[in-house]
């Protein structure tokens, strides 16, 4: 039974060893590729140049002043809605 176990594990850490330069290799492959195959027919479009967006301001609900320059370095998803 020992002997089943340790040649167990011995089969799947050389597997794993085995593998190791292969996922390497897909995540430098992938870092590479600009591109995002599943973001085109979602209409993803990715630019060449970052651009900054224009710094405007905003009132939340409660009337406070709320800048977009407060969030600078920050994941920012700004929706626009009405109820008209």
């Amino acid at each position: 039974m020992k002997k089943r176990i340790v040649l167990s594990l011995s089969i799947m850490i050389g597997m794993t060893i085995m593998l190791i330069p292969r996922l390497q290799a897909v995540r430098a492959a992938s870092a590479s590729q600009p591109e995002c195959p599943s973001c085109n027919p979602f209409g993803v479009q990715r630019y060449q140049e970052k651009k900054e967006a224009p710094v405007f301001s905003l009132k939340e609900m409660d009337g406070k002043q709320v800048s977009l320059r407060d969030f600078r370095g920050k994941p920012v998803l700004i929706v626009f809605w009405a109820t008209w």
